[in-house]
């Protein structure tokens, strides 16, 4: 018995310690906070709720507060007071002491003022807000009370602050803060604001594209009409250099024009432009526009078929090292004169070649390059020019059909080759060739409506022209002043003054098989050089002219002139009567035929009048005269299908100089 009150008065022992070892833990493991609380310019501030999680108090009419037995650990304060922005505070509580000198410095709600929200499209808005003291803000929005998008923050510590808000949802609420902090590190937020952006269509495609050229520049400039009033966000522009795109986006703008400076000239451009709205929906694209940009060419081109037409504007210059291919079936319209620049030379637009030019067209897909006039004319533009640096061995005409130019190729040293090609209406020349580097050949080319046919002067080379057609002009095909030429198998028809003018310095050059036609009421060919002129059929007013310049050789040429007009056969024009036995510069004429004038004078006319001295002169009846398959060449009304070809038995066969056919055509078996 003894021995148990021991133990249990031992017991109440143990318990007692430990009774007063928890007291004395807990009042070692309590502290307090005590400090002030001003508003942002350092007044003091009564009336504040300074709150912990374990206890609360009021701020006095000092500022001042404290809290007291709180646990010894790291606490969060609160103060807060109605119209004033909530402070928060992490505090360390230590045990068995006061912590003092915790200042909190409210903000009044009004530091944040004017709060504006502007410009709200469908997908966007702009916002300002200001500050009464310089600081850093930027924008907390959203569509839910998270606020879950931010803005950038301002980089500088300023009192205006403008903000836009991008990506925003069409048709929805929006919510937002602004949010500020100052120099002192003390944030601030205005109230909550909120905005509703719009429901939008999707917008209408601009109309009436307009490409220029801005002058004196590689520019293209695009107008267009269209609404830029609300929901509108700007005009995008796509660009291709083909009809089948594709079209990749070149420029966004927020006005009705766009200048683009990445183009080059010789290419065709295909320009189309939508309208953005504010939710970013483009609008479906505006009708294509092209152009083909003038100027001066420092890069490749071709040009294709499937992007054709090309409608030309201003000069284009090919330079050297750079070359333009035009390939079958492409038609080029050139405008009547220069749109964009003024130039030295006239305004008329030239294709001047002083690369490499390859047109290549065919029989059924000709390249054709004309008047872009709704009234064309000869003249209206200047036509292609091969300059003096062209790659003439490099360049190459084929199946071209050009027409209403001054000059339709304008060799300034030379041509390329030129092949089953047309010239019409062209107002000086359908071919002109100078001072030429390297052979010249015009074969197989047809040539209507031109004042000249074709104009090959002063070549120190030598001059092939042959199987060519040229139609109403009033010179037909002129061959001067080349150091040899060979002019044979053309057909020269309504020739004006004269159907072939020759007189070339080699004494080989050859004018042969050559017929001048129907409707030439002129000079058949004028002979001012040292070519030889055999058979050759000219039915004209005068055949053969021969200047006093003249050394040629006249053999073997059918001469059809016209007794009822007083035709000529063979003139000579000398300003001194010709007589062989004293001229300078000899003629020989030998076994031509001239039909229908009777008299040896009208045949053979000295510059005096009398019979100008010429041998085997071969005479027909005046009845049946050479007998040709197309009848009577005087009949009154002329036809291009006239056959100047002989009859089987026709007197031409075998009388011509060497016994050979006198005229351009044999006479059949």
């Amino acid at each position: 018995m003894k021995k148990i009150r021991i133990i249990l008065t031992l017991l109440l022992f143990v318990i007692l310690l430990a009774h007063a070892g928890c007291m004395n833990s807990e009042t070692v493991g309590r502290g307090g906070i005590a400090g002030i609380v001003t508003d942002s310019y350092g007044n003091p501030l009564s009336g504040v709720r300074i709150s912990a999680p374990e206890a609360s108090t009021m701020s006095d009419i000092y500022g001042k507060w404290l809290l007291e037995s709180l646990p010894a650990q790291t606490t969060e304060l609160k103060a807060s007071r109605e119209k004033y922005q909530t402070q928060t505070r992490q505090v360390e509580v230590i045990s068995g002491e006061t912590a003092g000198n915790v200042i909190f410095a409210l903000v009044s709600d009004g530091d944040i003022f004017d709060v504006q929200v502007s410009s709200i499209t469908s997908t966007s808005a702009s916002v300002i807000f200001y500050t009464r003291q310089k600081a850093r803000g930027f924008v907390k929005y959203g569509r839910s009370a998270l606020l879950e998008e931010t803005t950038f923050s301002d980089t500088e510590a300023i009192f205006t602050h403008q903000y836009s808000l991008t990506g925003l949802v069409p048709a929805s609420t929006y919510r937002l803060k602004c949010v500020a902090t100052d120099a002192s590190g003390r944030t601030i937020e205005s109230a909550l604001v909120t905005f509703n952006t719009p429901y939008t269509l999707r917008p209408e495609a601009p109309t009436g594209l307009l490409l220029s050229k801005v002058s004196n520049s590689n520019i293209v400039k695009i107008d267009w009409n269209s609404d830029t009033a609300a929901d509108f966000a700007g005009f995008k522009i796509y660009r291709a250099e083909s009809a089948q795109g594709p079209f990749n986006l070149t420029g966004s703008v927020n006005q009705n024009s766009y200048s683009d400076n990445s183009v080059t000239p010789g290419v065709k451009y295909y320009y189309r432009v939508t309208r953005v709205a504010g939710s970013g929906e483009e609008s479906s694209p505006s009708a294509v526009a092209t152009f083909l940009l003038p100027g001066v060419m420092t890069q490749n081109a071709v040009w294709r078929a499937q992007d054709s037409p090309y409608h030309l504007t201003g000069d284009l210059t090919v330079i050297p090292g750079a070359s333009l291919v035009i390939d079958k079936g492409v038609t080029v319209t050139v405008a009547p004169k220069n749109q964009w620049e003024s130039v030295t030379d006239g305004d008329l637009i030239k294709l001047r070649v002083q690369g490499t030019l390859m047109i290549q067209g065919t029989a059924d897909q000709p390249v054709v390059i004309t008047s872009g006039s709704g009234a064309p004319a000869a003249g209206d533009w200047q036509g292609i020019i091969f300059d003096v640096a062209s790659d003439l061995g490099a360049s190459l005409v084929k199946g071209l059909q050009l027409s209403f130019a001054e000059y339709g190729l304008d060799g300034l040293s030379g041509l390329p080759q030129i092949t089953a090609s047309s010239f019409i209406s062209c107002r000086t020349a359908g071919i002109k060739c100078t001072s030429a580097r390297s052979d010249v050949l015009l074969e197989k080319l047809f040539i209507d409506s031109c004042t000249t046919g074709m104009l090959i002067r002063d070549n120190n080379v030598d001059v092939t022209i042959t199987e060519n057609k040229v139609l109403r002009s009033i010179y037909g095909i002129v061959c001067r002043d080349n150091k040899y030429a060979r002019v044979e198998r053309n057909q020269i028809s309504f020739s004006g003054v004269s159907g072939l003018d020759v007189g070339n310095t080699g004494i080989t050059s050859v004018v042969r098989y050559n017929t001048v036609g129907w409707g030439s009421t002129g000079t058949g060919l004028i002979c001012r050089g040292r070519d030889e002129v055999r058979r050759n059929t000219l039915h004209a007013n005068i055949g053969i002219e021969i200047r006093d310049t003249a050394q040629a050789t006249i053999r073997s040429n059918l001469l059809l002139v016209d007794k009822s007009r007083n035709g000529i056969g063979v003139l000579y024009t000398g300003t001194v009567p010709y007589n062989f036995a004293t001229a300078s510069n000899t003629v020989t004429i030998q076994n031509n035929a001239v039909w229908n004038v009777t008299a040896l004078a009208s045949k053979y006319k000295n510059s005096d009048g009398t019979v100008l001295a010429a041998s085997a002169d071969l005479s027909f009846s005046q009845a049946s005269g050479p007998a040709l398959e197309g009848g009577d060449p005087f009949a009154e009304f002329p036809k291009l299908s006239y056959s100047y070809m002989p009859s089987s038995g026709s007197p031409l066969k075998g009388m011509g100089y060497d016994f050979e056919t006198v005229g351009a055509e044999n006479v059949p078996d």
